[in-house]
């Protein structure tokens, strides 16, 4: 997948719906300018994506979103992390 197909998947994902028609042109430019960090970092971002639901496990305690931020920062490139979760 493009990186403009995962970022535009990923927002539907996280909003339920299909984007309307214009907002192709607004991944696009989003991804030619890099812009989109600001979208796929946000904390509202990711509760929609990946849910408010807890991770307990030996190491931390935290909600499933504030995990996958973490694992999503520490990637080099962050859209192909959400493409696995489309």
């Amino acid at each position: 997948m493009t990186n403009k197909q995962i970022l535009k998947k990923a927002i539907e994902k996280a909003s339920g719906k299909e984007p309307y028609e214009m907002f192709d042109k607004d991944i696009e430019r989003a991804i030619k300018e890099d812009c989109y960090y600001s979208i796929i970092f946000s904390h509202d971002f990711a509760k929609a994506f990946w849910g408010e639901g807890k991770v307990t496990n030996n190491y931390e305690d935290g909600f499933t979103w504030q995990y996958h931020l973490q694992q999503m920062v520490l990637e080099k490139e962050p859209l192909k992390y959400l493409e696995k979760f489309i």
